[in-house]
C-alpha cells in the first residue's frame, strides 16, 4: 500500500506543482515540492526509496516539461540517494533535520542540475554566472524549501505511521 500511496503523492505533487504551487512564488522563486517529498522519504525510508521517488518524479517532469530528457530524473535521483544515506542517524521526530535536509537537498539538486545544463551547452548563451545562480536561485530556494519542507515532513511522518502504510507490496 505504501508504494500506491507514494505513487499517488508523486502524481498529486506533479499536478499541484504545475498549477496551484506556481502562485507561491516570491521574487520569481518557488519552493520545490518534489525535493520536499524526496527529503521526507529519504529521512523516513532511506536512499533507495527516495531515489526511486526522485527518478519517477524527475522523469515525469522531464517528459512533460524538460528541455533535456533525464536531467531532472538524474538530479532528483542522486539527491534522494545521497540524503537517504543518513536516514538511520536522523532523529525522525524533530523538525530541524527535515529543514536542514531540505536546504541541503536544494543545494545538491541545483548543483547537479546546473552542472549538467552547463556541460551540455544549454547555459552557455544565457550569460548567467555561478554567483547569480547561487544567490538568486539556490540559496533563496533552499531557505524557502527549509520552511515548507519541515511542514510537509510532519504531514508525511504522520501518514507514514498509519497501519496501511506498513505494507509495501501494493
Amino acid at each position: 500500500m505504501k508504494t500506491l500511496v507514494v505513487s499517488v503523492l508523486v502524481l498529486l505533487n506533479l499536478v499541484l506543482e504545475t498549477t496551484l504551487f506556481q502562485f507561491l512564488r516570491i521574487g520569481g522563486i518557488k519552493p520545490d515540492f518534489v525535493i520536499m517529498l524526496i527529503v521526507s522519504y529519504a529521512i523516513l525510508e532511506g536512499g533507495a526509496f527516495s531515489a526511486g521517488i526522485g527518478l519517477t518524479s524527475g522523469l515525469l517532469i522531464d517528459i512533460l516539461f524538460g528541455r533535456i530528457l533525464g536531467v531532472n530524473a538524474f538530479s532528483y535521483m542522486i539527491t534522494g540517494y545521497i540524503l537517504g544515506q543518513a536516514h538511520e542517524n536522523v532523529f525522525k521526530d524533530s523538525i530541524l533535520p527535515p529543514a536542514l535536509f531540505n536546504f541541503a537537498a536544494v543545494i545538491v539538486y541545483q548543483h547537479i542540475y546546473f552542472l549538467i545544463i552547463y556541460l551540455t551547452g544549454n547555459l552557455m548563451n544565457e550569460g548567467i554566472s555561478y554567483t547569480y545562480i547561487l544567490f538568486r536561485i539556490i540559496l533563496p530556494q533552499g531557505i524557502y524549501n527549509a520552511v515548507f519542507g519541515a511542514i510537509i515532513y510532519r504531514f508525511l511522518l504522520h501518514l507514514n505511521e498509519k497501519k496501511f502504510m506498513q505494507n509495501r507490496l501494493y
